[in-house]
C-alpha cells in the first residue's frame, strides 16, 4: 500500500527521534554494564583494602617495639643487631603503606566512577521510555500501512543499527581508559628520565643533594606506577567487553622494591631505573597499538551504521 507525502513525512519525524532515542538507550546499556562491575570490583577492592590496613597495623606495631625501651630491645642492642631489625621492619612497613595507600587509591577511584556512572544513568533513564513509546507509534503506522515482509524487514535494520551502536559505545568506553592509560604512562617516563639524570650525577660523584633529588623523583613514579597498575586492570576489563586481548604489567611493589633496599649500589639503581622505564614503554607501545586497532574498528563500525541506516531511510522513504 502506497503512502501519500503527509503519511511519509510523520513516519520520517519518528525516525529521527527513535535514531536520538537509541543512541542515549545504547549507551545507557552499556553504562549499566559498566556500573555492575564497578560494584563487584568495589567490593572486591574493599576486602582488599580491609586487608592490607590488618597487616599495615601488625607492620607499624613491629616498628614501635623496636622503638621501645624493653629486655628484647636491650638484647637486640647488646647482640648489635638492633639497627639491622630496625631497617627490616622500617621497610617491611614502607612496602605494607604503598600497598594499602595504592589500594585506597583504587577504591576512592571506583567510586568516583561509580558516582559519575550513576548520574548519567540517571539523565538517560527518560530515553528508553522515549524510545518504547516512539517504536509502537512507529509499529502502529507500520501495522496500518505496512505488510508482514515490511515489519520483518524494519525490525531486523533496527536490530543491526542496536548491535552496531552498542559496539561503539563499548569501544569508547575502552578508548576513554586507554586514553588515561597513556597519559599516566606519559607521566611516569618523565619522571623515571629525570631519575636516570640525577642518577647519573650520582653515580659520578653526587652529593647529597642529588640523592635526595633522585629518590624524590622515584617517589613521584611510584605514585603514577600504582595508577598505571590500576588503569592497566581497568583497561583489560574494557578490552574483554570488545574481544580484544589485555595488556600486562607487573606489580609496582616488586619494581619498586629496589628503591627502599640500602645495601644496594648507586649502579643497581640505575639499572632498576632503566629496567622500570623499559617496563612501562613497552606497555606505552601495546597500548598505543591497541588504541589504533579501537579506533579503526570504531570508524568502521561508524560507517556501517551510516550505511544502514540510510538504507533504513530510503526503505521507509518507500512504504
Amino acid at each position: 500500500m502506497k503512502q501519500n507525502q503527509g503519511e511519509k513525512n510523520i513516519i520520517e519525524q519518528i525516525n529521527i527521534q527513535i535514531n536520538n532515542a537509541k543512541n542515549e538507550v545504547a549507551k545507557k546499556y552499556v553504562l549499566e554494564n559498566k556500573l555492575n562491575d564497578l560494584k563487584k570490583e568495589l567490593h572486591k577492592s574493599e576486602e582488599e583494602l580491609n586487608q592490607l590496613e590488618s597487616n599495615l597495623r601488625k607492620e607499624k606495631r613491629d616498628v614501635d617495639k623496636l622503638k621501645t625501651l624493653s629486655l628484647s630491645n636491650l638484647m637486640s642492642t647488646v647482640m648489635g643487631n638492633k639497627a639491622e631489625k630496625m631497617e627490616k621492619e622500617e621497610k617491611e612497613y614502607i612496602m605494607a603503606k604503598i600497598q594499602y595507600d595504592s589500594c585506597q587509591s583504587r577504591v576512592s577511584s571506583i567510586k568516583s566512577s561509580i558516582n559519575d556512572t550513576t548520574k548519567i544513568l540517571n539523565s538517560l533513564e527518560k530515553y528508553e521510555e522515549e524510545y518504547a513509546n516512539l517504536l509502537k507509534k512507529k509499529i502502529e503506522l507500520i501495522n496500518i500501512y505496512g505488510d508482514e515482509n515490511t515489519k520483518n524487514k524494519i525490525i531486523d535494520i533496527e536490530e543491526k543499527i542496536d548491535s552496531y551502536l552498542k559496539e561503539i559505545k563499548e569501544i569508547n568506553e575502552s578508548i576513554s581508559v586507554g586514553d588515561s592509560l597513556i597519559e599516566e604512562i606519559a607521566q611516569a617516563k618523565k619522571l623515571l628520565n629525570s631519575a636516570k639524570n640525577w642518577s647519573t650525577l650520582d653515580i659520578l660523584g653526587g652529593d647529597l643533594l642529588s640523592s635526595m633529588a633522585k629518590h624524590s623523583k622515584i617517589d613521584e613514579a611510584q605514585f603514577h606506577f600504582s595508577r598505571i597498575s590500576n588503569l592497566t586492570n581497568s583497561f583489560n576489563k574494557e578490552l574483554r567487553d570488545v574481544n580484544i586481548s589485555g595488556v600486562g604489567f607487573s606489580g609496582t611493589t616488586k619494581t619498586f622494591d629496589i628503591f627502599f633496599d640500602n645495601i644496594f649500589s648507586d649502579l643497581s639503581v640505575d639499572k632498576h631505573i632503566n629496567q622500570s622505564y623499559d617496563k612501562v614503554y613497552n606497555l606505552e607501545r601495546s597500548v598505543e597499538s591497541i588504541l589504533r586497532k579501537l579506533k579503526s574498528d570504531k570508524e568502521k563500525l561508524n560507517i556501517e551504521v551510516t550505511v544502514t541506516r540510510n538504507e533504513y531511510d530510503e526503505f521507509i522513504k518507500n512504504i
